[in-house]
């Protein structure tokens, strides 16, 4: 009896270690979610990448052990920045483990040897005016929140193109990655309107400051539509990346004025967070804790795992989607992108970018994917 009682104790103590390890986990996990995903990101990357030569058309760098990125070591063309100035860094011609020389293009002055850079998927200053001479204006839009800054370039026509964000481009400077695209919407006499949403910096802030991943951030969009449609936008399309994907997605589901849209492009966009979440968790070691952590960051942080799902939904959309991925993404799984195309073929263009990380498959082959962009749109535009 007395060993029965001690294997009895022995067991109620190893659930007792195991429950509590599954539970430390799940909460570690439920924090990862907050931090990583909800919470927006406002801070903007030290310059971590150091000038060692600079020739009239290419430049050495070095890394350091602060380079967390390895932009530096893929081809195509990436922005380099440092204190007031801006380049453009190309074709890779040597690489080693610590050192690259890339072509290099000079924007905005030169950097010296010595300076510390940044390499960006943004690949040019945040002016369209100094970029390519395109002149924007400052404006705002309303939401339920309040008044959101956005970015107004006109047009000749009456469709308008409305950009959309990622969480990662939270700051200011860093919502100009529709820059590249500006030129287009220019050539074909469209409208274009780069919006903020809740929680950037210098909008309105929700009550608990957390991104919702298109939940919520839809009628921000909503607002920026509805500016559009009384300013004279008879027809809209509308271009997000990651997170400004699922904003986009949602607000075809969501918005009375999805009727207004001719047409979507979507760039890596977050259209399961499950499997975003998922993801990580294999990445960082954590897939024995994430289903528990799952459960934990719902209940901690409110968050709705099904209606995050906007895949399930797929059969609902109505309008052309030209949809870029690349094959080598981290953030959002490629195969969230698969997945729409093969629910539905029969109004998406899909583009699978070979080695392009997240929202990086314009950098990788800037041609062809702007030309995929321009006759997407004079496409819908012409019809």
């Amino acid at each position: 009896m007395m060993r029965l009682l001690r294997w009895r104790a022995a067991i109620f103590a190893v659930v007792l270690v195991v429950m509590a390890v599954l539970l430390g986990g799940g909460w570690y996990v439920s924090n990862e979610i907050r931090d990583r995903a909800l919470k927006p990101k406002q801070d903007d990357p030290r310059p971590n990448v150091e000038v060692i030569t600079l020739e009239e058309d290419q430049i050495t760098l070095h890394v350091t052990p602060q380079t967390d990125r390895d932009d530096w070591t893929k081809g195509g063309i990436w922005g380099l920045r440092w204190e007031g100035g801006y380049a453009q860094v190309g074709e890779i011609l040597h690489i080693s483990d610590q050192q690259v020389v890339r072509k290099f293009r000079p924007l905005m002055g030169k950097p010296e040897p010595g300076d510390m850079v940044g390499l960006y998927l943004f690949a040019f200053p945040d002016d369209p005016q100094l970029a390519f001479g395109l002149p924007t204006q400052k404006m705002s839009f309303s939401s339920p929140l309040g008044a959101f800054p956005a970015w107004f370039m006109e047009g000749s026509r009456t469709t308008w193109v409305i950009f959309v964000h990622g969480k990662r481009d939270a700051p200011p400077r860093h919502s100009w990655r529709a820059i590249p695209i500006l030129p287009t919407a220019a050539q074909l006499g469209l409208f274009s309107l780069i919006i903020s949403y809740r929680n950037d910096v210098g909008a309105p802030a929700s009550k608990d400051g957390l991104h919702r991943l298109g939940q919520t951030e839809w009628k921000d969009l909503e607002g920026a539509v509805k500016y559009a449609i009384d300013h004279g936008a008879e027809e809209l399309i509308l271009f997000g990346y990651s997170m400004g994907g699922a904003i986009i997605t949602n607000f075809l589901y969501q918005s009375r004025l999805a009727e207004n849209v001719r047409g979507v492009i979507l760039d890596a966009p977050m259209l399961n967070f499950n499997a975003s979440i998922d993801l990580r968790a294999r990445q960082r070691g954590l897939g024995l804790f994430i289903a528990v952590g799952k459960i934990i960051a719902g209940l901690r942080f409110g968050i709705d795992w099904k209606a995050l799902d906007y895949l399930s939904r797929a059969d609902k959309l109505a309008v052309p989607i030209l949809l870029f991925h690349g094959d080598a993404d981290t953030v959002v799984p490629v195969e969230t992108s698969d997945a729409l195309w093969k629910a539905r073929p029969d109004i998406v263009i899909y583009h699978r970018v070979p080695c392009a990380t997240h929202i990086r498959s314009w950098n990788m082959n800037p041609p062809k994917y702007e030309a995929a962009v321009h006759d997407f749109l004079r496409d819908l535009t012409q019809q």
